[in-house]
């Protein structure tokens, strides 16, 4: 590079490269413009204002050869200098060996600079032009406007704007860039500048647009510059290709897949004419397609699109080859979108393999292939393998980044996210602050990435039961969204959605509602045809109607979100059977047992069709059951919970949490027909996998320990019991704080199975202790201390004591006045004791009372 002096250079990079070796060359003054590639969409900021040759950063191969021509153009129509390389030697000719062709060019050059530039020079162009062009009406039509309105100072002006514009577009600066273009494109079209000019101009407003996310707008002039081409050009042409494919990406933003699609097609059959049938330009194209119906969600058929392409490359080239890695990568994450985990991982295995070839050291290629990997193995709930690859990947990141990069920050929330899933909340929020720095601090100008890491924070806060805080959070996410996007755009309604959560956690339901309601209204505007984000938050409102208990309206609402998922899904989805099982879940409660079933079994039916969907099977076996279970149909009951357990087993050995929880299922089941053998068996099996994988769920420990102690209750097995509530009583005194009244159902339970062991001074201590902590916690006339009072009586009595019990009767009395209605049961236990005692002891009783 150092031995060209005087030509100029135009440097072609990818941006993993660009990011590497620009800081080394972007001072030589052979380089005139630098163009990068960025096939792997890097975030870029940085580059954009540290080098100042640099042209444009291209996502789009067709974009990226279309701004080298214009640069190429422009340099041609600008320059009057020029020299012949030789690419074999590797060095200049001597320009002497070309003395004629440089002296024409030179020649060329002073003419047009000596020529008179007054109204005569003028008038004898036009006469020129008008007999060359004698027999063409519309090149007539345009000389006579030429020659009406030419004013050389407008045309001069639109050629300062079009720079300044440009200039103004690479630094960002969209609104500024903007208004340039169009004062050059009003000049352009009043002075009916040549098409192709016309045609540049508005493919550059269109661009701007694009980057503005105005997709409405830039699609208007996309369209345009495609009716200027076929005005002048075959339908067929190859230079329609580039507006066509920009047509297609626009539509594809504006989520209108299938009319996206038609003009990847149309692109499609014309660069099929032009190029042979192994192109890379077609490979990209048919790309293209695939990306399109992966946001579309028709996976099968992206696929078959990216092995088209993929079978392309492969064919140019069989010993591998970078791009064949990118479109691997594009299969793999289409595979997990449809949970094929295992294809997915040994997929992106195939590609690091190529990239580790291809990249002899750390690359951002690889980073992103092992951060790939890190995403499967975490849906596969393998978090510490999927931790692993996150390291890898944040490893290869900051040795390529040593201050920081916003990429950084992804892999920091990925680890975030498999610790927030570990239910390690300190370690998550402490990689999620450091994300947030990351963001803050290096991609200042990623809004959006800024807000992700806010959610997230947001989001441990909530599960960890922080709601004020996690609300605030997410309000400053909210914020953030607000200021980048117009009030239409689908991240704010998500944002609002995840306020409304935190309301119904904190059973603020009004509030709850109003948040989804202004999420579905800004969804509503985002796309009026209808959309299945709009069928999500209908969901929300349907859940918090029915934690309200409104049972009834919640059916409408869900019912709503049913009618827009079968119109997007009519071939059935996993949303859409989703919706069945809030309706059916929604009967149930309402005791219409019949009708929830069937909802159950059509969302069962779709389940099972993909053995993905392994946990949906589950939830719906599990709900299945429990509709059987509250109508006392314990048999059906029993087999729906034994078949989810049978998938659970087989789907996912390793989720030992949900294998316990359904073998508590089976042993409450089994508790309620009286199967008390079998009962103590489940729940025993359950408690062991609690004890030894999750050690520290003292909830779920003790929950099995109390069942276990019902249980040996009704088999008259009292030491045995005992036994158990010693355990029962550790784990809640180690765990629970000191103002927890959970330690309170062990002393009851110790004081029930001493009493029925006739060891009635036992019970009274127990109970004693139980009463004194209701008495120090719970307010004075709340029932569960009338309950002890109760309690308190019956065992003076079995000790013989009927003058403390009386008075302990009398105590409960007044209490149980306080809180239950006057026909309750215990009322009216309480007084026919009162009553029983006195008579017994030959004490009148006062009216009165």
């Amino acid at each position: 590079m150092r031995s060209i002096q005087t030509e100029k250079v135009f440097l072609v990079s990818f941006i993993s490269d660009a990011l590497q070796i620009l800081p080394h060359i972007v001072t030589l003054p052979q380089i005139d413009s630098i163009f990068v590639f960025n096939w792997e969409s890097i975030n870029y900021e940085s580059l954009i204002f540290e080098h100042s040759k640099l042209t444009g950063i291209y996502n789009d191969l067709d974009l990226l050869c279309l701004s080298i021509k214009e640069q190429i153009d422009f340099l041609d129509r600008h320059l009057k200098i020029f020299s012949f390389f030789d690419q074999n030697e590797h060095l200049t000719k001597d320009l002497s060996k070309h003395t004629a062709d440089l002296l024409w060019f030179q020649l060329y050059h002073d003419v047009l600079i000596q020529l008179p530039y007054d109204e005569e020079a003028k008038q004898e162009m036009i006469d020129v032009c008008r007999s060359y062009y004698r027999d063409n009406i519309k090149e007539l039509e345009m000389i006579n406007k030429f020659e009406s309105e030419y004013q050389s100072e407008e045309a001069l002006q639109c050629f300062y704007m079009n720079n300044i514009g440009t200039i103004l577009c690479k630094q960002e600066k969209y609104d500024e860039a903007l208004d340039y273009h169009q004062q050059a494109l009003e000049l352009q079209e009043k002075y009916a500048s040549c098409h192709s000019d016309i045609t540049k101009r508005l493919n550059y407003i269109g661009n701007i647009l694009f980057e503005k996310e105005k997709y409405d707008e830039a699609l208007k002039f996309y369209q345009r510059v495609l009716e200027n081409q076929e005005n002048y050009y075959p339908h067929d042409h190859v230079d329609i290709v580039t507006t066509l494919n920009n047509i297609g990406i626009t539509l594809r933003k504006q989520q209108q897949f299938d009319e996206a699609i038609k003009y990847y097609q149309k692109a499609l059959e014309i660069q099929e004419k032009y190029y042979p049938s192994g192109s890379t330009i077609i490979a990209n194209t048919v790309n293209r397609i695939g990306h399109a119906l992966y946001d579309e969600r028709k996976y099968d058929a992206a696929i078959d699109f990216y092995r088209r392409a993929l079978s392309i490359q492969e064919y140019l080239h069989p010993d591998g080859h970078i791009q064949v890695s990118y479109t691997l990568g594009f299969i793999g994450n289409t595979l997990y979108e449809q949970k094929k985990y295992d294809e997915a991982l040994e997929t992106y295995r195939k590609a690091l393999t190529i990239q580790e070839k291809h990249h002899k050291c750390p690359h951002v290629g690889i980073a992103k292939s092992l951060n790939s990997m890190g995403n499967v193995l975490y849906s596969q709930e393998k978090y510490d393998e999927a931790i692993d690859f996150y390291q890898r990947s944040l490893t290869i990141r900051e040795q390529l980044h040593p201050f920081g990069d916003a990429g950084i920050a992804t892999v920091l929330s990925n680890i975030g996210n498999a610790l927030h899933a570990q239910i390690k909340y300190d370690e998550a929020l402490d990689f999620y602050q450091r994300a947030l720095t990351v963001r803050e601090k290096f991609g200042a100008t990623n809004h959006v990435g800024i807000a992700d890491n806010l959610i997230n924070v947001g989001n441990v806060l909530r599960d960890q039961g922080n709601f004020d805080e996690a609300i605030e959070f997410q309000q400053r996410a909210l914020t953030i969204l607000e200021e980048k996007y117009s009030s239409c755009h689908e991240k704010i309604a998500d944002s609002l959605n995840r306020i409304g959560h935190i309301h119904v956690d904190q059973r603020k339901y009004n509030l709850a509602v109003d948040c989804y309601q202004r999420a579905i209204t800004i969804l509503e505007k985002c796309f009026p045809s209808g959309h299945v984000d709009i069928a999500e938050s209908l969901q929300c409102i349907g859940i918090t109607l029915h934690m309200e208990g409104k049972h009834d309206e919640a059916v409408v609402i869900f019912q709503r979100a049913l009618i827009i998922y079968e119109h997007f899904y009519p071939s059935g989805h996993e949303n859409l059977a989703q919706c069945l099982v809030y309706i059916a879940y929604v009967l149930s409660n309402q005791e219409k047992y019949d009708e929830a079933f069937n909802l159950y079994y059509r969302a069962l039916t779709f389940y099972k069709k993909d053995s993905s969907n392994h946990l949906d099977i589950t939830i719906c076996l599990n709900n299945i059951a429990q509709n059987f279970k509250d109508q006392s149909k314990y048999d059906e009951a029993l087999d729906f919970q034994q078949q989810a357990l049978t998938v659970l087993k087989s789907s996912s050995p390793n989720d030992q949490f949900s294998i316990a929880t359904k073998l508590k299922d089976i042993g409450s089941i089994l508790f309620q027909q009286t199967k008390y053998d079998e009962s103590l068996d489940f729940y025993q099996q359950a408690l062991i996998i609690f004890e030894e994988h999750n050690p520290n769920n003292h909830n779920e420990i003790a929950a099995c320990l109390s069942w276990i102690v019902a249980i040996l209750d009704r088999q008259l097995q009292f030491d045995r019991a005992i036994e158990y509530l010693k355990k029962w009583l550790l784990v809640v005194e180690a765990s629970s704080p000191s103002k927890d009244l959970s330690i309170t159902n062990v002393f009851t339970w110790l004081s029930r199975v001493q009493r029925r062991k006739d060891q009635h001074d036992l019970s009274l201590t127990y109970e004693q202790n139980c009463f004194l902590m209701r008495l120090k916690l719970l307010p004075p006339d709340h029932v569960d201390i009338g309950n002890s009072l109760s309690t308190i009586g019956e065992i003076y009595e079995n000790l013989h004591k009927p003058m403390l019990a009386l008075n302990y009767y009398q105590q409960a009395l007044v209490i149980y006045r306080q809180c239950l209605s006057s026909w309750h049961y215990k009322l009216r236990g309480m007084e026919w004791n009162i009553e029983r005692l006195s008579e017994e002891l030959g004490i009148e009783l006062d009216e009165s009372n």
